[in-house]
């Protein structure tokens, strides 16, 4: 599962990483992304060659929902099944996008307590989520559209497997970004990418702060002083 992560980025950062810009955007670095935000995703319209990166909402909403409460029992797909569920499988096969990350983070159980870990990159460097994108239509108002997403998750890796069982699908490498995006991929390639990632992960313990989505700063990131790392 993935239910909160960070990305605290500035815009040339993100330019400079992504290679598009948030001139249209009120953006502000974020360290504790819940389900029910906005943040810049990279997609590309159906039938058309651009990608763009617009605001989409944590949380599918598929076209046939009578309403937009659906998305928030939608914020992740497993990808051993996402292009089998009604939800998921019309938007894998048509509009998978790229969710901007650089953190995120998960709760490991113990002795019925819940500790916050944020697990990133050793390097610190964003990376994206694979993910999956909707444009819904009020069917009793046509004028409102909402466009939202999820992110597909699959096993942990064997580093952060001790914090939780399930991770979200990581893509660090370009070139992976392009075979996600690309209209024409088969259904099988794009399952292989679905897997837990394979590369060197940093994880350490943050304050309960995180808990709550109302706290959004700086300070939620940093590492609890005797906390464990790793």
């Amino acid at each position: 599962m993935c239910g909160r992560f960070t990305l605290t980025i500035d815009r040339e950062e993100f330019k400079r990483n992504f290679n598009y810009t948030l001139e249209r955007f009120d953006y502000n670095p974020n360290y504790n992304i819940a389900p029910g935000q906005e943040v810049p995703v990279i997609y590309r319209m159906p039938g058309e060659n651009e990608i763009s990166v617009r605001k989409m909402r944590w949380g599918l909403v598929p076209r046939w929902a009578e309403n937009k409460k659906l998305g928030y029992r939608l914020i992740n797909a497993r990808g051993e099944t996402v292009d089998k569920k009604p939800a998921f499988r019309d938007a894998f096969s048509k509009r998978r996008c790229l969710v901007p990350a650089d953190g995120f983070y998960e709760w490991r159980k113990n002795n019925g307590t819940k500790t916050p870990f944020r697990i990133m990159l050793p390097t610190g460097n964003p990376f994206a989520f694979a993910g999956l994108w909707e444009k819904w239509i009020n069917p009793e108002n046509e004028k409102e559209e909402l466009y939202s997403f999820t992110i597909i998750t699959t096993d942990a890796a064997a580093s952060i497997r001790e914090i939780h069982p399930r991770m979200p699908v990581m893509m660090v490498d370009e070139k992976i970004w392009g075979k996600w995006l690309d209209p024409g991929a088969e259904a099988e390639t794009l399952k292989e990418i679905l897997k837990p990632y394979e590369g060197e992960l940093f994880y350490y313990e943050v304050s309960t702060l995180v808990n709550s989505p109302t706290n959004n700063f700086p300070e939620i990131i940093q590492p609890v002083k005797g906390g464990k790392a790793e």
